[in-house]
């Protein structure tokens, strides 16, 4: 699932942040609003973030990693001296479903005098259950304004009226269009009422807003769901998991999600899964990189576009000498071919980006344009199963199972030095293979700087 970048603003520069933290919940609350606005400036942020963490500054690492979304490495780094730290740890707590954990932790803070901390202690009672509590510790208690409205409008959902609690969340966004909880308890009685399409919507305003909450992302994803958009709703809870691996619901969700996901016909689905395989099996010695990118790829064992887009940004970004202009290089080529990193699954399988274009991805002649101009006869045999060459057993088993390939045509896409690099893949099978494919009329590239021209 692609995020939906937000309106632009202003660039900020995150050495803003670091050279003045914030102090205070509500500053730091005011620095996510400031540093988050879009992809761009939350790619900037999340690069500064990793070097707090890498120069072992505790304090910044810890906030940088709220700001970003990392709950579970913000509380990693998190002290517990300060409301701040409070802060951070109980909403990291509230974020990852520790309702109970977050309760204990912010114990106390409704009477603070910093109105972020005290509504991030009454979200914590209400998501726990202790609605009683709740209630007690909101009597008097310092929010702001727009915060007011909503809480009483929680209130006013514990004693049956609805509507009304509606009416006051409508007020709270006029106050506060940014109002998060407002805006969500909306789309959450909306859904509960019927009203899909609306809950679908409001929800999906939420994409806008970096990081995405994780309560919207399993409701949008369960929405999705019911829909049998099952794609949809597997990018959902994917990005759940990437963020929390042992997210229960999310765990759930996602495998019951992606075995439908199995059992749903969809013959463009299918096409295009069969067209995005065949461009994860192109091996990085196609794509011009620097040589230094090219280096930190082969040292992290990365020799297709397969295992590329199995990584992250920040798996690329934690490896030795690889750095932004290494991950700026490999996105662009990503990008030509409407993939990213990171759309691997928990399973092995991979998320069709909404980028991909099927009928665009892959143009066989141009890519055996080596070849020379293909006669009709070379043509058909590029469409055979691999099955039809009758190989020998462990060469079969290496192209088909090994390498996931079905087709002559997915062969090609592979050089000599690519397939002798695999395990059980040697000499004798590539002779074995070269005289099949020679009875085709085909070959395969040497892989040693070979140029297009005639056979």
């Amino acid at each position: 699932m692609s995020q939906v970048e937000a309106t632009q603003a202003p660039a900020v520069d995150p050495a803003a942040f670091f050279a003045a933290p914030p102090s205070s919940p509500s500053d730091l609350v005011e620095a996510r609003n400031r540093f988050m606005t879009n992809l761009a400036c939350s790619e900037k942020f999340e690069s500064a973030v990793r070097e707090a963490r890498n120069g072992g500054n505790q304090a910044l690492a810890a906030m940088g990693s709220w700001v970003t979304g990392e709950y579970t490495k913000a509380l990693e780094y998190v002290g517990n001296e300060t409301d701040l730290d409070a802060f951070i740890k109980g909403n990291c707590e509230f974020e990852l479903g520790r309702f109970a954990s977050a309760c204990e932790t912010l114990a106390g803070s409704v009477k603070s005098s910093d109105h972020q901390l005290v509504a991030c202690a009454l979200h914590s009672l209400l998501a726990n259950g202790r609605n009683d509590d709740f209630v007690t510790a909101f009597d008097g208690a310092n929010v702001s304004q727009a915060d007011q409205l909503y809480f009483a409008g929680r209130v006013l959902e514990l004693e049956g009226q609805y509507e009304a609690a509606t009416a006051n969340y409508e007020q709270v966004i006029e106050l506060d269009p940014r109002h998060f909880a407002a805006r969500f308890r909306i789309a959450f009685r909306a859904d509960l009422h019927g009203d899909e399409e609306s809950a679908i919507s409001m929800y999906e305003t939420f994409l806008e807003q970096l990081p995405i909450p994780t309560s919207v992302l399993l409701n949008l994803g369960i929405l999705y769901e019911d829909r049998n958009d099952f794609e949809r709703a597997c990018g959902c809870f994917g990005a759940v998991l990437r963020r929390d691996p042992n997210n229960p619901i999310a765990r759930l969700y996602f495998h019951d999600s992606h075995d439908s996901l199995d059992m749903f016909y969809d013959e463009n689905r299918e096409l295009k899964e069969d067209q995005l395989m065949k461009v994860l099996r192109t091996p990085i010695s196609d794509f011009e990189l620097s040589v230094r990118a090219r280096n930190c790829l082969s040292n992290m064992d990365i020799k297709s576009l397969s295992d590329l887009v199995s990584h992250t940004e920040q798996d690329l970004l934690e490896f030795k000498n690889f750095g932004e202009t290494s991950l700026n290089e490999i996105k662009r080529v990503l990008n030509q071919k409407g993939l990213r990193l990171g759309i691997r699954r928990d399973d092995g399988t991979f998320v069709i980006p909404d980028e991909f274009d099927a009928s665009r991805s892959i143009d066989i002649e141009t890519e055996l344009a080596w070849l020379g101009k293909l006669t009709d006869e070379q043509r058909e045999a590029l469409d055979l199963q691999i099955s039809t060459l009758n190989l020998s057993v462990r060469c079969h088993r290496a192209l088909v199972e090994r390498l996931n390939l079905q087709r002559v045509s997915d062969i090609l896409l592979y050089s000599e030095e690519d397939l002798l690099g695999m395990p059980n893949f040697g000499i004798t099978s590539l002779n074995e293979l070269q005289k099949k494919l020679e009875e085709y009329g085909l070959r395969l590239r040497s892989g040693r700087g070979e140029e297009y021209g005639q056979d």
